[in-house]
């Protein structure tokens, strides 16, 4: 398991999902908070739970915020993604995250702002990606000022139309620690 520590919202950690995480992230995705936003982003981490595989480049996350299950996310390789492919500057390199706080509890209270910093940092770890991308829904401004907050720059909205979805994306270098 991958810890990683914020000085402003607590511990972050993320584990790869397993077969025991299903209900949660099934719950998560239903609750009125989640659905109210809910586009192709969720549908991605829908199936990415009916397969709970990684690959090379994907991986559905759970994240632990202060040592409780709080949320998800799932990380893949932009770059080939129907998604993605109206994007100029996604490259090979480029990973996309998608996420979510399942918890109602622990809204608004900057533990978005930690998770993505953590699982940024995270991504980063490997040399080799140069991006990360998200396309939140353009309503959805407690996740479009928590990837702001911690670098993210956005880039417009997503060219299909039918996500109604901001791109916003970050870099090593923009990423703010």
């Amino acid at each position: 398991m991958a810890k990683l520590t914020s000085d402003r919202a607590g511990d972050v950690s993320f584990r790869r999902a397993d077969a025991s995480d299903k209900g949660s992230i099934q719950g998560w995705l239903t609750a009125p908070h989640v659905t109210r936003w809910t586009h192709k982003v969720f549908s991605r981490i829908g199936a990415a739970l009916e397969g709970l595989q990684g690959g090379t480049d994907t991986e559905l996350l759970i994240a632990e915020i202060d040592d409780r299950t709080a949320g998800c996310a799932y990380v893949y390789g932009a770059h080939g993604d129907p998604s993605w492919s109206a994007i100029p500057d996604v490259t090979p390199q480029t990973r996309a995250i998608d996420f979510l706080i399942g918890e109602p509890d622990l809204l608004n209270r900057k533990r978005g702002q930690a998770m993505l910093r953590a699982l940024s940092l995270l991504t980063f770890e490997d040399p080799g990606i140069d991006r990360i991308v998200a396309c939140p829904h353009a309503d959805n401004w407690p996740a479009v000022i928590a990837l702001k907050r911690v670098g993210f720059r956005e880039k417009g909205r997503h060219p299909d139309p039918a996500m109604n979805a901001m791109y916003l994306t970050v870099t090593p270098a923009t990423l703010k620690r």
